[in-house]
C-alpha cells in the first residue's frame, strides 16, 4: 500500500488533464493522444485543400470572364471600325456563363446595335461605351479585376481596362461636334491625351507582363499584337493632337479603323495568352494541392503505422511488467519474460529482473538462517534436557544414599532418627522442588538458580543437624566414660553397667563416624549444587544467546522487509513517470475569414466600462483591437466594438476569443456575433474597399 503523501504533486496546469487521463490505461491514453495529434493535421490538410480549391475556382471564374471579354472586344472593334457588328457570339458567351450577371448590359448593347442611329459616328460612340461598360462589369463579376498574379494581372489590365479605354476614346474622337466650339476642341484634346495615355499603358502592361511572368517568355510572344495596337493608339493620339493644333477652327475627326483592326488582332492573341496563364495557374494549384495531400496522407499513414507499433509495444511491455511485478508481490520468483528494449519499460524490466534475483538470494539466505536457527534451538534443547536429567539423577542419588546411611546409623536413636528423617523429608521436598524447577528451566532459567540456592540452604541445615548429632555423640561418650568410672567404683556390682557404658560408648563412636560421613556427603552435595548452578547459568547464557540470535534474525528479517518495501516503492514511483509522458494543448487561432489592415480608433464597450481602443485588422468574422490598459476579460467575454464604417457609426457585437499582453494593455481577438443587416452591409463594403486597395 503506497502513501499518497509521498506522491509528487503535478503542476497545477496539468491537473485537469491528469484528472481525465488517469482514468484510462496507458494504451488508451496513447490512442487518445494520437487521435488528438492527428486532428490538427487532418483539419489543416482539409483547410489547405479548400483554400487551394477556392483559388482554383477563383481562376476558373476568371477564365469564364475571358470567354466573354473576347467576343465583347471583337464587337467593340467592329463598332469602332464602322462595321456592322454581330452580337451572336457575344450573346452565346454570356448565355454560357450566366454567373457573370451581365444580361442587362448585353441587352443595352443589342439595343444600341439595332438602333436607327447605330451607323452614325455618335451612335457608334454610344455603342462603344455600352460595350466597354459590359467588359468592365465582366471584369468585376469574374474576378479579373482582382487577379492576384502579376503575370496575368497586366495582361488582364490591357484587355479589360486599357484596350476598351483606347477604343472608346477613338470612337468618341471619330464623332466630333461640328463647329469650332471651345468645349469641342477641349474634348478632342482630352481624347487625344486619353489615346496617348492608353497606348502608353498598353505598352507598359505588355512590358511588365513579360518581366513579371514566371512562365516561358516564348508563351507571351502573341502579345506583340497588343504592342502594335498600343503603338497605333499612341500614334492616333499624337495625330489627333497635331490636327487640333493646326485646325483649331474646325477640329477634324479621327480615323480609328486601323486601331480597331489592330485591337481585334490583339484581342484574340491576348485572350489566348491570358487563358493559358490562368489554365497554368489552375494546373499548378491543383498539382500543388495533390502533391501536398499525397505527402500529408503519406505522413498520416506513417504516423498511424508508427503509432500502432508504439501502441502494441507499449501494451505488450506494460502487460509483461505487470505480470512480473504481480508475481513478485505474490512471492512467485519464477523467471518470467520482461521488456528488454532501450526505453523506460526496458529499464523497468531490468530493474524487476534484478529485484527478483535479489529477492531469490535473500529468500535463500533467510531459509539458511532459519535452518541454522532451528539447529541451534534443537541443540540447546537437547543440552538443557541432558543437564536437567543429570542434575536430577545426581541429586536423587546423593540424597538417597545419605538418607539410607542416616537411617542405618540413627536407627536406635529415635529422636535423632526422627530429626534425620525430618531432615531427609525436607531434603526430599527440596529435591522435588528442584526437580520441578529443573523441568521448567527451558522457560524460566532464573528460577532454577533460586531452587539451587534453596537446595544449598537445606544442605547447610543438614550440616547443622550433623553437627548437633556429633555434639550428642560427644556427650554420649562423656556419659559412657562417667558410667565406666562409676561402674569401676562400684566394683563387682557395677560390672553390668560397665557393659552398658561400653555399648553406649561404641554407639556414640559409630554415631560420630556417621555424622562425619554425612557432613562429607553434604559438602559434596553442595559442590554438586554449585556445579548445577554454574551449568544453569551457562544454560541461561546460552538461552540469552539464542534470544540474541533470534532477535538478530528478526532484525535481519525486518531489514529485508524494509529492503523489499523500498524496492516496491521504487517500482511504483517509475510507472508513475510515460503515463506524465503528458499534451500542451495548444490552441490555434483559425480565422475563418481573411483579415485586412485597418488601423483606426474605436470604442470598446465591456458592460458599463467604455474604453477607446485601436483596430489592428478587420475581417468579415472578427477584428483584432489593442487596449491602452489591462482589462479583466477572458475567452468568451461578451463585448461590443463601436467603430465608423462607411462614414457611419456602427456597433459590432461579439465575444473575446483570444487575449494576449501588449505593452501596458492587451491585444484582444474578437469574433463578431449576430451582426445586424445594416452592420453587415457596411462591413462588407469596407472590406471590399480594403481588398481592392490590397490587390491593386
Amino acid at each position: 500500500m503506497t502513501d499518497d503523501r509521498a506522491l509528487p504533486r503535478p503542476p497545477r496546469p496539468l491537473r485537469p488533464a491528469l484528472a481525465v487521463t488517469d482514468r484510462f490505461r496507458t494504451s488508451t491514453r496513447l490512442v487518445a493522444l494520437v487521435l488528438v495529434l492527428l486532428v490538427p493535421g487532418v483539419v489543416s490538410a482539409s483547410a489547405f485543400a479548400r483554400t487551394v480549391g477556392a483559388q482554383a475556382s477563383f481562376a476558373e471564374q476568371e477564365r469564364s470572364g475571358v470567354r466573354v471579354v473576347e467576343p465583347a472586344l471583337l464587337v467593340l472593334a467592329d463598332v469602332v471600325a464602322g462595321r456592322d457588328p454581330s452580337t451572336v457570339d457575344l450573346a452565346a458567351a454570356v448565355a454560357a456563363n450566366p454567373g457573370l450577371g451581365v444580361d442587362d448590359q448585353l441587352v443595352a448593347v443589342e439595343e444600341l446595335v439595332q438602333a436607327p442611329e447605330a451607323g452614325t459616328p455618335a451612335g457608334r460612340a454610344d455603342t462603344a461605351e455600352a460595350v466597354a461598360a459590359l467588359v468592365t462589369e465582366v471584369g468585376n463579376s469574374s474576378n479579373l479585376i482582382l487577379d492576384p498574379d502579376l503575370d496575368s494581372f497586366y495582361v488582364m489590365d490591357s484587355l479589360v481596362v486599357q484596350l476598351p479605354r483606347a477604343l472608346v476614346a477613338a470612337a468618341q474622337a471619330a464623332a466630333p461636334d461640328p463647329g469650332a466650339d471651345a468645349d469641342v476642341i477641349a474634348r478632342q484634346a482630352v481624347l487625344a491625351g486619353t489615346l496617348s495615355g492608353a497606348g502608353a499603358s498598353l505598352a507598359g502592361d505588355v512590358t511588365t507582363a513579360r518581366e513579371s511572368t514566371a512562365a516561358d517568355p516564348a508563351g507571351l510572344a502573341p502579345l506583340d499584337d497588343m504592342t502594335l495596337a498600343a503603338e497605333e493608339a499612341g500614334r492616333l493620339g499624337t495625330s489627333l493632337s497635331t490636327t487640333l493644333s493646326t485646325t483649331l477652327d474646325s477640329p477634324a475627326a479621327a480615323d480609328p479603323e486601323q486601331l480597331a483592326d489592330l485591337a481585334a488582332a490583339a484581342t484574340g492573341s491576348a485572350t489566348q495568352v491570358l487563358d493559358d496563364l490562368l489554365s497554368a495557374r489552375i494546373d499548378r494549384l491543383e498539382a500543388g494541392r495533390t502533391r501536398t495531400l499525397l505527402v500529408s496522407l503519406g505522413g498520416l499513414l506513417v504516423a498511424v503505422w508508427l503509432a500502432a507499433a508504439v501502441w502494441w509495444r507499449t501494451r505488450s511491455d506494460v502487460a509483461l511488467v505487470l505480470t512480473g511485478v504481480t508475481s513478485l508481490s505474490s512471492g512467485d520468483l519464477t523467471p518470467r519474460p520482461l521488456p528488454g528494449g532501450k526505453d523506460e519499460f526496458g529499464d523497468i524490466g531490468t530493474a524487476v529482473a534484478g529485484a527478483r534475483e535479489q529477492l531469490a538470494h535473500q529468500q535463500a539466505d533467510l531459509a539458511a538462517a532459519a535452518a541454522e536457527r532451528e539447529e541451534q534451538i534443537r541443540a540447546t534443547f537437547i543440552h538443557t534436557r541432558t543437564a536437567e536429567k543429570q542434575s536430577r539423577e545426581r541429586a536423587q542419588t546423593v540424597i538417597t544414599t545419605a538418607s539410607r546411611e542416616i537411617i542405618q546409623e540413627l536407627n536406635d536413636v529415635v529422636q535423632q532418627v526422627a530429626a534425620v528423617r525430618a531432615a531427609a523429608g525436607t531434603i526430599d521436598q527440596r529435591v522435588v522442588a528442584a526437580d520441578a524447577v529443573t523441568r521448567g528451566v527451558v522457560d524460566q532459567a532464573r528460577a532454577a538458580d533460586e531452587v539451587v540456592g534453596a537446595l544449598t540452604s537445606s544442605l547447610r541445615s543438614i550440616t547443622g543437624m550433623a553437627a548437633t548429632i556429633a555434639g550428642v555423640a560427644g556427650q554420649t561418650k562423656l556419659l559412657a566414660l562417667n558410667a565406666t568410672i562409676e561402674a569401676a567404683r562400684a566394683g563387682e556390682a557395677g560390672r553390668g553397667f560397665t557393659v552398658v557404658a561400653e555399648e553406649v560408648k561404641a554407639l556414640a563412636t559409630a554415631t560420630a563416624g556417621s555424622t562425619e560421613q554425612i557432613a562429607t556427603t553434604v559438602a559434596e552435595v553442595e559442590n554438586n549444587a554449585r556445579a548445577v548452578s554454574t551449568s544453569i547459568t551457562s544454560m541461561s547464557a546460552g538461552i540469552s544467546g539464542i534470544d540474541e540470535a533470534s532477535e538478530a534474525l528478526r532484525r535481519v528479517a525486518a531489514g529485508q522487509l524494509e529492503v523489499v518495501e523500498a524496492l516496491d516503492r521504487a517500482m511504483s514511483s517509475t510507472m508513475r513517470r510515460i503515463e506524465d509522458m503528458s499534451d500542451i494543448a495548444a490552441q490555434l487561432e483559425r480565422r475563418r475569414t481573411e483579415r485586412f489592415p485597418f488601423v483606426v480608433d474605436a470604442v470598446l464597450v465591456l458592460g458599463a466600462d467604455r474604453m477607446t481602443v485601436r483596430h489592428a485588422d478587420l475581417g468579415a468574422g472578427g477584428t483584432r483591437v489593442v487596449t491602452p490598459r489591462a482589462l479583466r476579460v477572458g475567452a468568451g467575454t461578451p463585448i461590443e466594438v463601436q467603430t465608423v464604417l462607411d462614414g457611419r457609426e456602427t456597433v459590432l457585437p461579439g465575444h473575446v476569443v483570444r487575449v494576449e499582453p501588449h505593452g501596458d494593455g492587451l491585444e484582444l481577438g474578437v469574433e463578431f456575433v449576430a451582426l445586424s443587416p445594416e452592420a453587415s452591409a457596411r462591413l462588407d463594403k469596407v472590406l471590399r474597399g480594403l481588398e481592392t486597395c490590397v490587390t491593386s
